[in-house]
């Protein structure tokens, strides 16, 4: 998370999480901290509206993926002899999802083709771009809101360091979500979303995928695209495999393919 995060907005320590936000005509900031003594999280929400507490606290929990059957998943995948080596310390990875959706589609596009470092150079561009200040008493680092759909709508990207392609992209996911031509609610099916976000222009098979996978938390999506997929299930099979292919052998992980996703994710060396 630590690589990931965006400057201003988010601060990650080696044993916490903290990030700025607005939700519900609320604004503030919560802190996670893992409490590895007692195997649990801990939050903390400082915010200017009690209201927006539950709403917090059931991101939180999707986030960090704590109402998954992990016991299920785990019986299902633990051991396959191809997910095995991507296991940490014996355990099924959980899947870390975004806080916000509509954050998270911009991200997984301003990521298309680039490295981790431009993409999150892209994404600190945007926030000083929209430049939201957050409260004096905001914690140091803390410093930004990301903008909301109608903050992103009339904001100029010809500055931030992006192609006329990629803008032009952003833009028009942006519009389809204002006309509810795309949801970004986790309860409609994968088919429906990939069919509605497929349609926009620089919107391909990988990130519909990673979109439903981090920022819906849909559990039974395959990036089989994917480059550190591909490169895991060749080596392991001795030849260049195709997506068709690595969709077939995906198939007897349903339904939580997005969790072997991360088992493969584990074991790709870069």
């Amino acid at each position: 998370m630590r690589l990931r995060a965006i400057t201003g907005v988010e601060q990650v320590t080696e044993n916490s999480y903290a990030r700025s936000f607005r939700i519900q005509q609320a604004t503030g900031f919560f802190m996670v901290k893992n409490c590895p003594e007692h195997s649990a999280l801990s939050l903390h929400i400082d915010t200017d509206d009690i209201r927006c507490h539950m709403a917090i606290h059931q991101r939180v929990r999707k986030m960090f993926d704590l109402d998954s059957q992990m016991s299920v998943i785990k019986t299902l995948l633990a051991e396959d002899e191809v997910l095995k080596p991507g296991l940490e310390q014996g355990e099924v990875p959980r899947l870390p999802m975004a806080f916000d959706s509509l954050e998270f589609t911009l991200r997984a596009i301003l990521g298309q083709q680039v490295s981790l470092k431009a993409a999150r150079t892209l994404a600190n561009r945007l926030v000083q771009t929209a430049n939201l200040r957050t409260p004096a008493k905001f914690p140091d680092g803390l410093s930004h809101f990301f903008p909301d759909l109608n903050q992103l709508l009339p904001l100029p990207l010809t500055d931030i360091g992006l192609s006329k392609i990629r803008q032009a992209t952003i833009q028009a996911v942006l519009q389809a979500v204002a006309q509810g031509r795309i949801s970004l609610d986790a309860k409609q099916s994968f088919e429906q979303f990939y069919e509605d976000f497929s349609r926009i222009k620089g919107i391909g098979d990988w990130t519909v995928n990673y979109v439903a996978m981090r920022g819906l938390g849909m559990k039974d999506c395959f990036p089989a695209s994917d480059l550190g997929i591909v490169k895991v299930l060749s080596a392991i099979q001795g030849e260049v495999l195709k997506a068709k292919q690595i969709r077939q052998l995906a198939e007897h992980w349903r339904p939580y393919r997005a969790y072997a996703a991360l088992c493969l994710w584990n074991q790709y060396q870069g």
